[in-house]
């Protein structure tokens, strides 16, 4: 393990501003250099989005199964945020290294990039397949566009690690999530005539009330004590509209978030929301004018982790990554998405979640040198063929 050249290889993925609303290709073009020079089998899978593009590598044997090793390119936005120093150039302070996408999850990328040449020379009897997605941190489209390549693909990977900061620590459960931009259409009058108009506020501010007292009888519904919050959650993040006090708000627009514990479908908890408005609200807007409406557009619908599905690989990689326990967090991440076809998954990586996101994001060094040992470690397995990967 040579930790100066993960660094530097963190320094170069950083300097790529890959936020989601950006193109990550060359990003994707230049890893893929850099694994086909240690002698990988690369493909670059292009995205719906210009300038997007998935990349899928391969070390070792083709015709079997293998362990595949997964990170997102794309990073948030940076903008309204309040960094110490340049958030695409690499920064180094007391033991941390300070950049945008520095822990959620270059640094994870780095030290898979540096450890692909020990892979190619260790011989695997199992191999290692290298994955890099697009917009995990808005739809999470790379993913589900990778996933259906590969469950139709001969041979898929038996088990994947996705490297989101666990501080190193095995993650088997994540809750799913799902986004929902919900249209409100009113009828405009004068606020004087008030009884003739419906608010679109007013009536977006009803389905939020609503969801608000569904989420009091979701506490006392299912729990899973092993969540930092063990309920399912429903959330509104954000609300525009109206145009004037004296006005009766023709539209308004929300953005409804749920989060799922695992064996919870966000489709049904929508489903309360929806019957309401189907039953309660849209009768009586109606009744007032036939043009108003309610819609609900989905934005993104991620599966949870469920860790019924993962218990083979988690006792297989504790005893590696030093930590005899697992664990389970409520962000999401791509892993319910690969173990719906068949791909158990396990999330665990350098970092600190509580930083990602944040201004002045930063990975510490020790980090990056305890994942650079545990894949120097996963090499020695798998080339002996020992990891009981899927159960």
């Amino acid at each position: 393990m040579d930790l100066a050249a993960v660094i530097e290889t963190l320094g170069r993925l950083v300097a790529f501003d890959t936020v989601s609303a950006r193109p990550n290709i060359a990003l994707i073009d230049w890893a893929a250099e850099r694994l086909q020079a240690c002698g990988a089998r690369t493909q670059v899978q292009h995205g719906d989005e210009p300038g997007k593009a998935n990349l899928f590598a391969t070390i070792g044997p083709e015709d079997r199964p293998g362990l595949m090793l997964s990170g997102h390119s794309d990073v948030v936005p940076v903008a309204g945020q309040a960094w110490s120093s340049d958030p695409f150039t690499l920064a180094g302070r007391d033991g941390r290294l300070y950049a945008r996408g520095s822990a959620d999850m270059k640094g994870f990328i780095a030290c898979v990039l540096e450890a692909a040449p020990r892979f190619a020379r260790a011989r695997l009897r199992m191999p290692v397949h290298i994955a890099l997605s697009y917009n995990e941190e808005t739809n999470m489209r790379g993913m589900r566009q990778l996933a259906a390549q590969m469950a139709t693909a001969p041979v898929r990977p038996a088990a994947c690690i996705i490297g989101e900061p666990t501080s190193m620590q095995v993650v088997i459960a994540n809750k799913g999530s799902a986004g929902y931009r919900v249209k409100v259409r009113g009828h405009s009058v004068h606020s004087s005539l008030r009884d003739q108009g419906v608010s679109a506020v007013e009536c977006a501010a009803e389905i939020i009330v609503f969801a608000n007292a569904l989420q009091k009888r979701l506490n006392a519904a299912a729990r899973h004590d092993g969540f930092e919050f063990p309920h399912t959650s429903v959330h509104v993040g954000r609300i525009e509209g109206g145009t004037a006090h004296n006005i009766t708000a023709k539209d308004c627009e929300f953005l409804l978030e749920i989060r799922t514990l695992p064996g919870t479908r966000s489709a049904d908890v929508l489903g309360e929301i929806r019957a309401y408005c189907d039953d309660v609200l849209l009768p009586a807007m109606r009744a007032i004018s036939a043009d108003t409406a309610i819609a609900f557009e989905e934005i993104f619908d991620t599966p949870a982790l469920d860790e019924r599905g993962n218990v083979y690989l988690a006792q297989a990689i504790m005893p590696l990554c030093g930590h005899l326990s697992a664990g389970r967090v409520s962000f999401g991440t791509e892993a319910g998405i690969l173990q719906e076809i068949g791909v158990p998954t396990i999330v665990c990586g350098p970092g600190d979640i509580r930083v990602a996101h944040q201004p002045d994001e930063y990975v510490e060094v020790a980090q990056l040198e305890a994942c650079s040992r545990f894949l120097d470690v996963l090499g020695e397995h798998l080339a002996r063929g020992e990891l009981p990967l899927g159960g």
